[in-house]
């Protein structure tokens, strides 16, 4: 009786530590609340992530999007565009590449308490999931937004370094997360974006702060 339950004692320990502890070499399903408590994260430690605050853009986004390879960077993208742009989001989907609900400035939420409510419930209506991941347009992450974002359970990212519109070309070191601006009002040159992505080995956002990889879901042609 006793080596019986030792053995299923033993059992019981592996089994939570393969479910609990997680590494560069598991794979997990996208979790809500991957922080403990309300905050913005915004550089990681294990590699290089490209991200992509999209609000403008159509022909020559297709043909980007059209022609990407993973790894991906990840998009974030407005409301707005994702509306206008249903049949780049299933091609994305398909592809597999990580959609992100990029917001309005930071001091909107405050206005519109119901705004980020609103934003993510219209996130899940057109890409069929909820937003793993949040950013405002101007990087300004209040703490009503902070607690509303906790309470929904959506995580934050800000980045650790911003490539602006005319800025040399930009040089990562480990644990970095670049946003890359596409909107009307300032846009990085599509050539320049596809040479830094070929540049690097990158790692998706989860990979690069949490040493996780997420299982990511395609759809059927």
């Amino acid at each position: 009786m006793k080596t019986k339950l030792l053995l299923i004692g033993t059992v019981l320990v592996f089994l939570s530590l393969f479910f609990i502890i997680p590494n560069k070499y598991s794979s997990m399903l996208p979790v809500f609340q991957l922080t403990e408590e309300p905050t913005v994260v915004s550089k990681g430690s294990h590699g290089k992530t490209i991200t992509i605050d999209l609000t403008f853009g159509k022909e020559d986004m297709e043909t980007f999007i059209k022609s990407l390879q993973a790894p991906y960077p990840h998009f974030f993208i407005s409301i707005d565009w994702i509306k206008r742009s249903p049949s780049l989001i299933k091609i994305m989907k398909k592809k597999s590449i990580p959609i992100s609900l990029l917001g309005q400035d930071g001091l909107k939420y405050i206005e519109d308490p119901n705004l980020f409510k609103k934003e993510i419930d219209e996130f899940e209506q057109s890409v069929g999931e909820l937003p793993l991941w949040f950013r405002t347009k101007d990087y300004e992450f209040p703490m009503e937004l902070q607690k509303t974002a906790w309470e929904n359970e959506v995580n934050l990212l800000s980045s650790s370094k911003y490539w602006m519109e005319g800025d040399p070309f930009p040089k990562l070191e480990k644990g970095d997360i670049l946003s890359v601006p596409l909107h009307q009002e300032e846009r990085i040159d599509i050539k320049q974006l596809n040479q830094l992505l070929k540049s690097d080995s990158l790692l998706s956002v989860e990979q690069n702060i949490f040493g996780l990889t997420t299982k990511s879901k395609t759809i059927p042609d």
